[in-house]
């Protein structure tokens, strides 16, 4: 079977961070997204992982080429024009020439689950799509099912408003497609999410709701994605690379420091995440931020639920306000607030 992987989307959500690089590049403890992924795909036992590459991919292309990766094949599918996740599908399936039953993944999550259990529940029902579901605290962000007592999806509303989502299960980026159901897909750039999806339900067609145990993440925005890493790091995964140098005095809590990254005496990092070449100097307070990488943060600086971007340098003694978000390159000081 395969899995197509869908990361031909542009990471708008997560600028700054992906001015710099592809969503699937940014690091989760240390290691790139789309890793994550192939380890569940390999450890699932899908026979290729399937890439649908959208405009303007070339780094994330470069870094995993068509063919072998640890073990796993690698299809590359090129789209020359904005298809969004319907499109995404149908040309993923006709260029890759799968056949029979499939996976679609979204490249922008954190999953692990037992797939083989979920399929024999796909087999069971006689489903002709399941979508993998996970209980959340906010399911407005997310499309949201409404499942019966045999875990049939009866109501499938994409992102309703907040207050009113019908139940906290929501879509967990894991679908099983029948082959058949492709030709179903409405013509042109549409999302299965707001198409394919409600239509199979509201006509009454086994889809199934297998809601699943297990860690499960979404990292389109820089809060998911900092909560993502928390919550990773919350369960054992080792934060600090091997190549970091961290100076004894210094404090690293629930925080992932990257390649070749120097923090200085007195610094305190707390829920946070650095990527790599990041220098912090003495005495400074990281505290729910993410610092891209070949940044540099002066001596006393406070950064407090910020997101900077890569290249930047904050000055020493410089506090940048709450829900700050620097360009790539920026230089951050009190005197000019940028």
């Amino acid at each position: 079977m395969d899995a197509i992987i869908l990361v031909g989307g542009q990471g708008t959500r997560l600028r700054p961070l992906t001015l710099t690089r592809h969503k699937s590049l940014v690091p989760l403890c240390n290691r790139p997204a789309i890793e994550q992924l192939f380890d569940w795909v390999r450890t699932a036992g899908f026979d290729r992982a399937i890439l649908a590459l959208g405009q303007h991919n070339e780094d994330l292309a470069a870094a995993y080429p068509a063919g072998v990766y640890e073990g796993l094949p690698l299809v590359h599918v090129l789209e020359t024009e904005r298809l969004e996740s319907g499109g995404a599908i149908r040309h993923a399936v006709a260029q890759a020439g799968v056949e029979g039953r499939f996976v679609v993944l979204n490249g922008d999550v954190f999953v692990e689950f037992d797939f083989a259990r979920a399929l024999t529940m796909h087999l069971e029902q006689r489903a002709e799509l399941t979508l993998a579901l996970y209980p959340a605290p906010d399911a407005s962000q997310f499309g949201v099912a409404v499942v019966d007592e045999s875990s049939m999806v009866t109501r499938f509303v994409e992102k309703p408003a907040p207050g009113s989502a019908p139940s906290n299960l929501v879509n967990a980026g894991v679908w099983i497609f029948e082959p058949g159901l492709v030709a179903e897909i409405p013509p042109g750039a549409v999302r299965v999410e707001e198409t394919l999806f409600p239509a199979l339900v509201n006509s009454g067609r086994p889809v199934l709701g297998y809601e699943f145990e297990g860690l499960w993440a979404d990292i389109g925005t820089s809060e998911r994605y900092l909560a993502a890493n928390t919550a990773l790091l919350a369960s054992g995964r080792k934060g600090v690379d091997a190549s970091a140098s961290i100076a004894a005095s210094a404090t690293v809590t629930l925080t992932s420091v990257g390649k070749d990254s120097r923090v200085g005496a007195g610094a305190r990092l707390t829920n946070s995440l650095l990527w790599e070449h990041v220098e912090v100097g003495e005495d400074a307070s990281i505290r729910e931020s993410i610092v891209a990488d070949r940044t540099v943060i002066g001596r006393g600086a406070e950064l407090s639920g910020a997101v900077v971007g890569s290249g930047c340098t904050i000055a020493p003694g410089a506090k940048l306000p709450p829900g700050t978000a620097l360009q790539p390159g920026t230089r951050y000081d009190e005197a000019n607030e940028r």
